[in-house]
């Protein structure tokens, strides 16, 4: 019993200790980005920055998530651990969202803010939480290494920048044209899927215990190649099994079929699931 109420103890310092990064985030985040999001959620009601919103604590809260691996350790160096990595989550998801909103093409004071684009919305958060996933994964198991954790979070968020041009490369229309300009809801939903995906996939390879450099690195290049079979989901399996053959194409421009998009998203998620599992 005393050694119960005494981990109790521990994880609840802890939690608190997250709960208030994850305040810190969101301070960082407003001043970065020159908003306030309560007035937006509680005074505007703007359901786009909610979602984005959303995105972002859920993003912090699966960073930290990667340092409950392992044994616990004293609960002075527990929580120094929590907040070198909590700032650390911070800074990379904040500056890395600077880095994709140029290539997705969302602004958020005219996307989000202005035009309340819920589609906008939804790819904001759902690369915050592929990036939130990618830490997560750098940090799990080597979380005292700080300079492992940085080159193979840089390595993750990379590949991640990369896959969001070659998303829109192999997608026959014009991904982020829809979402932002045509406020297409259908073409979110389905992209959020495939970044969720490609954010599980890159934290499962960026993770792991570290050897050497050449070994290290080599071996999360290699558990990276299931992204490339992600754009066959949609040929295969969406067009083919779930819409038998039809074409989720015409779903989800000409029709904006909301579920379509859906469906496709899950499909894509699902898939990368089984993938991390089946390499370990």
């Amino acid at each position: 019993m005393v050694q119960f109420l005494s981990r109790l103890g521990h994880a609840s310092v802890v939690f608190l200790e997250v709960i208030a990064l994850v305040w810190l985030g969101q301070k960082a985040l407003e001043l970065a980005a020159r908003v306030r999001f309560k007035q937006e959620l509680m005074v505007k009601d703007n359901p786009a920055a909610g979602v984005t919103a959303a995105g972002f604590y859920l993003s912090l809260f699966i960073a930290l998530s990667g340092l409950l691996g392992g044994d616990a350790g004293t609960l002075a160096g527990d929580a120094l651990l929590v907040a070198i990595h909590g700032a650390g989550a911070i800074v990379a998801i904040v500056v890395s969202s600077f880095l994709w909103r140029p290539i997705v093409g969302v602004t958020l004071r005219e996307d989000i803010l202005a035009a309340r684009n819920v589609g906008a919305g939804l790819l904001s958060a759902a690369v915050l939480v592929a990036t939130g996933l990618i830490y997560r994964g750098a940090v799990n198991l080597v979380a005292d290494h700080y300079t492992v954790v940085g080159v193979f979070f840089a390595i993750g968020e990379g590949a991640l920048l990369l896959y969001l041009l070659l998303y829109e490369w192999v997608t026959p229309y014009d991904v982020y044209d829809e979402i932002t300009a045509k406020t297409n809801v259908a073409a979110a939903l389905s992209f959020a899927g495939a970044t969720l995906a490609a954010g599980l996939i890159l934290g499962n390879a960026v993770q792991g215990v570290f050897s050497t450099w050449q070994e290290s690195v080599a071996e999360a290049l290699l558990y990276m190649i299931p992204l490339l079979a992600l754009p066959l989901v949609r040929f295969v399996i969406v067009n083919g099994l779930f819409l038998g053959f039809g074409s989720v194409n015409r779903e989800i421009v000409e029709d904006r079929n909301a579920a379509a998009g859906l469906v496709e998203g899950a499909a894509y998620v699902g898939i990368a699931l089984f993938a991390i599992h089946l390499m370990g």
